[in-house]
């Protein structure tokens, strides 16, 4: 039995089973806000990844095709098709690992804001 005491009052309190509390509405629901991060870090992880592959063939395409051209000019195209490849694989796994972890937080969060009243 816990008792709680300060010079202004005295209140004794029974023990309560988790049973009991389990009826009780309201309250914050960590695990339901973890399975929300889950679920938007699966949606974010695939829409990065897509993000991640289409900028980094750029990006690589640009580098290579610059790199190619440098080199005589022949190796330009070779050279933007190498990068692009490269690029888009680079791409695809930082833009899948970005975008899951942004998911996660935005899956998250919007369940804590929910679950707390801020909409």
């Amino acid at each position: 039995m816990n008792t709680l005491s300060s010079p202004s009052f005295s209140m004794e309190l029974s023990g309560i089973s988790a049973a009991d509390l389990a009826d009780v509405s309201g309250g914050f629901d960590f695990g339901q806000a973890i399975n929300a991060g889950n679920a938007g870090a699966v949606k974010g992880a695939q829409v990065g990844g897509v993000l991640g592959a289409g900028v980094g063939a750029g990006v690589g395409a640009w580098t290579g095709g610059t790199a190619g051209a440098a080199a005589g000019g022949v190796g330009a195209i070779p050279g933007a098709l190498a990068g692009a490849a490269a690029g888009a694989r680079t791409g695809a796994t930082a833009g899948s690992a970005l975008g899951g972890a942004t998911g996660w937080v935005i899956g998250a969060g919007y369940n804590t804001g929910h679950q707390l009243g801020a909409w």
